[in-house]
């Protein structure tokens, strides 16, 4: 399983993620509002979400690297935030 540097790579990483999950969204599991929204969601809005999130809950975080998996999980719940109001 691949390792992500917490201080070095994370941010970006998740930044990725998350913009390419939702971005792939399919219409046959959402609505077409979601879709549009999912469509129109950019990098950046993925980068302010993560700049906000990153320093409460990575900055004190004493170790060097965490799993893909782990990380994963991480960016699942913040596009579970993201996406909460879009119908």
């Amino acid at each position: 399983m691949n390792r992500i540097k917490i201080q070095e790579e994370l941010s970006d990483w998740l930044v990725d993620y998350i913009t390419n999950s939702i971005n792939g969204f399919s219409e046959e599991s959402h609505t077409k509002g979601f879709i549009q929204q999912a469509q129109a969601f950019k990098k950046e809005d993925a980068q302010f979400v993560v700049d906000a999130e990153f320093i409460n809950d990575w900055d004190y975080d004493e170790r060097e690297d965490i799993s893909e998996a782990e990380a994963k999980k991480y960016a699942d719940a913040l596009i579970k935030r993201i996406t909460y109001l879009w119908k």
